[in-house]
């Protein structure tokens, strides 16, 4: 099967995810009743409603964006390894919840339709990992930048301060979702975050994946502007933004929806913190993705480089003979 059928079908199924979310609002009716009451019952939560519309348009955007790149002859890397984080992220967080959660005893057949979505996309990231990115910049700039120390790298200062932030945040939120009796954690679940208690346990699976799956990427990330030459660290931070961006419109939309229980919402008098605290692990990793993609001079292999150049420089030769 062809990356643009796979596509296809994907975005045909993110239109139905749409119409799903949208009856799960209210704003249609009958449309997909039968399903929600006999299928996927653990649709009918603030998390399922919300994925639902990230499918509907966030995936749907992506699937059109690739598929056009394929019928244009043109790569679609970049996209690619952006929808792997998303998708993927959104699974670790579905459906470990499913089987776990409130829904748990009312999982049946329908749930493995998710399967393919655990699969296919990682032999599109294997395709896509090797295939070479293009670079419009000259290599004679990567030894200049990969001289400069971090101190001469304002912005990528920030990043590191960022990534050290991330990290405990990350901390204080999964001690959060695990209750613990320490003060600080306490005090965040009871008065900021209460969605951590929300039995369905999305919320909860969401602070563990931060904890055990961002983390190490945020401290790869910090050692990648630590040292150059680290050219994996572009792709990494790509994967990184599209699973920030589903799993953080994921979280901060369910934590407010009307589906998700009163008790468990947060405060009004709290949202403008944690609003921005959990916006800051949304916009800030787009930005880096940004940066080290169209930017990746301190994170070019030197080696790889000129052996590139040395390459073309025989091809050249020979022609030229």
């Amino acid at each position: 099967m062809s990356a643009s059928t796979v596509f296809s079908i994907f975005a045909f199924t993110s239109v139905i995810d749409m119409v799903i979310a949208l009856e799960l609002d209210g704003v249609i009716d009958n449309f997909v009743t039968f399903y929600l009451k006999e299928g996927e019952l653990y649709l009918n939560t603030a998390h399922g409603t919300i994925i639902n519309y990230w499918d509907g348009t966030g995936h749907y955007c992506m699937y059109l964006m690739m598929v056009t790149a394929i019928v244009w002859k043109q790569s679609y890397r970049e996209v690619a390894l952006y929808w792997f984080g998303s998708v993927m992220v959104s699974l670790l967080i579905f459906l470990p919840g499913n089987i776990g959660g409130k829904y748990g005893s009312e999982v049946r057949a329908s749930y493995f339709l998710n399967v393919p979505y655990a699969i296919l996309p990682f032999f599109i990231l294997i395709q896509k990992w090797n295939e070479k990115p293009t670079y419009d910049w000259s290599p004679k700039q990567a030894p200049a930048t990969q001289k400069k120390s971090i101190w001469r790298r304002p912005l990528d200062l920030l990043f590191i301060l960022y990534l050290i932030f991330a990290t405990l945040f990350s901390f204080l939120r999964v001690l959060a979702a695990w209750q613990s009796p320490f003060g600080l954690p306490k005090t965040y679940l009871n008065d900021y975050e209460p969605y951590f208690k929300d039995p369905v346990l999305y919320p909860k699976i969401h602070a563990e994946v931060y904890w055990f799956y961002y983390v190490p990427c945020y401290l790869c990330s910090i050692y990648g502007l630590l040292y150059p030459g680290k050219s994996w660290i572009p792709d990494l931070t790509l994967i990184h933004a599209g699973a920030s961006a589903q799993a953080q419109i994921s979280h901060m939309f369910s934590s407010v929806h009307s589906r998700t229980p009163y008790i468990y919402r947060i405060p009004y008098s709290a949202r403008p913190l944690v609003y921005s605290l959990n916006a800051l692990l949304l916009i800030v990793p787009q930005v880096m993705a940004w940066k080290f993609t169209y930017y990746p001079q301190f994170f070019a292999s030197l080696k790889s480089q000129s052996e590139s150049s040395a390459a073309n420089g025989q091809m050249k030769a020979k022609k030229g003979s």
